[in-house]
């Protein structure tokens, strides 16, 4: 089955897509305790580099599983055991699970390649493609209120 093409707005306002309509397996089962569910995909996301902000596409695997149990009253808690957010009645919402399940298999880092450089953080240069000439601060100027008293701990237990 074809669903719509997915958009995920990641943090910091980057925005991946899957830009193909992505075809799903879906498997259907019915058992005498209720609709068991299971869709699986490849796909591929594109979206920025979070090091670099050059293209990157990332190959991802979906396998999700739902189940929706038979003769759940209307006024029942929503148990996740129990109930699947994505089955209303006798309709199924592909579409949003497909995306939900996409989702869940985004990596935390989202890379054009493995060793991506990233860029330079004084002149904004691309260290994949050339080096820069900025002088690169060996210690994070946030840290040396905390590194002035270590050295004032470490005169007053000197014993010399």
């Amino acid at each position: 089955v074809r669903v719509a093409p997915v958009g995920l707005g990641m943090g910091g306002g980057a925005s991946h897509t899957v830009p193909a309509a992505p075809e799903v397996d879906l498997e259907v089962s019915r058992s005498y305790s209720g609709l068991h569910l299971r869709l699986r995909t490849a796909v591929e996301l594109v979206g920025p580099c979070m090091r670099c902000v050059e293209e990157a596409r990332v190959p991802l695997d979906v396998d999700a599983e739902e189940f929706a149990a038979d003769d759940r009253p209307d006024d029942a808690v929503f148990d996740e055991d129990l109930d699947s957010a994505y089955v209303e009645g006798d309709r199924l919402d592909l579409a949003l699970w497909a995306r939900d399940s996409i989702a869940e298999v985004v990596p935390v880092t989202i890379l054009c390649r493995e060793d991506c450089a990233g860029l330079c953080p004084t002149c904004g240069a691309d260290l994949n493609v050339a080096s820069c000439d900025c002088a690169v601060e060996e210690t994070d100027s946030r840290w040396d209120a905390l590194r002035g008293l270590a050295d004032r701990l470490a005169k007053d237990a000197d014993p010399g």
